[in-house]
């Protein structure tokens, strides 16, 4: 006869999230986003470039099952900065929470270029609105 397993959560163990996790989903998201892009770093910040199909810069601060984000970004100009913000937040937070499991607390965004979102640059993705 087999033994009697118990599955209560309590017993099965626990589960940790690294930083790195919940950035690179978070840079995922963000990459996923149209209009949205970010800088490359060059080598030793030599020849760095900034590109709407670059994955933005995220930084996690990461404090039991909730975290804090500091996005560096660059949007399509013309974009409406502040809507175009607010909808990079909300999207972000639902987004990481849901894939990760860990509750956004907050989302801080420094837009750190604008660039024309010329026919050929972010090929295949919608315009941000």
């Amino acid at each position: 006869m087999a033994p009697i397993l118990d599955d209560a959560p309590a017993r099965r163990g626990g589960l940790t999230i690294a930083d790195k996790v919940v950035e690179r989903t978070a840079g995922q998201v963000l990459k996923d986003l149209p209009g949205v892009g970010g800088t490359s770093s060059g080598l030793f910040g030599i020849g760095a470039s900034s590109s709407l199909d670059t994955r933005p810069s995220v930084d996690v601060t990461l404090s039991g099952r909730s975290c804090t984000l500091a996005v560096q970004l660059g949007l399509a100009y013309p974009t409406p900065i502040a809507e175009a913000t607010e909808h990079v937040r909300s999207t972000l937070s639902t987004e990481v929470e849901r894939l990760t499991g860990v509750t956004v607390r907050q989302v801080d965004i420094s837009v750190q270029w604008l660039a024309p979102d010329s026919a050929g640059a972010n090929r295949g993705r919608n315009r941000l609105q």
